[in-house]
């Protein structure tokens, strides 16, 4: 085993993989030429006209469809939370330090 130093560590070699059959301009040329087809099809009426779907943001659709989240979220925009929630903390501290003192009397 080697010796272990702070100041000399050698660092893992990084993946360098290049792909041998892979052309992104043959890929965006195909796509080009598919598109092309699609479009000349859609005139020539072989094709339905291409209909644009509207894409909705995902996290909003998924709040809404979940009832935790949306209480979760009505929560944070009214600013109401519970009295523990908001000082956990400050009971936790406060009552580790009278368990202390107590224990401290009691000796």
């Amino acid at each position: 085993m080697g010796m272990f130093f702070f100041y000399n560590n050698r660092k893992p070699r990084k993946f360098n993989y290049k792909p041998i059959l892979y052309d992104p301009e043959e890929d965006a040329r195909k796509e080009r030429l598919k598109n092309r087809i699609e479009a000349v099809k859609r005139e020539m009426g072989v094709l339905p006209e291409k209909v644009e779907v509207e894409k909705k943001d995902f996290k909003t659709e998924f709040v809404s469809q979940t009832r935790h989240l949306k209480k979760r979220k009505d929560r944070v925009e009214t600013g109401k939370s519970t009295f523990v929630a908001n000082n956990g903390l400050l009971i936790i501290i406060a009552l580790i330090l009278l368990a202390i003192f107590f224990f401290w009397l009691l000796r």
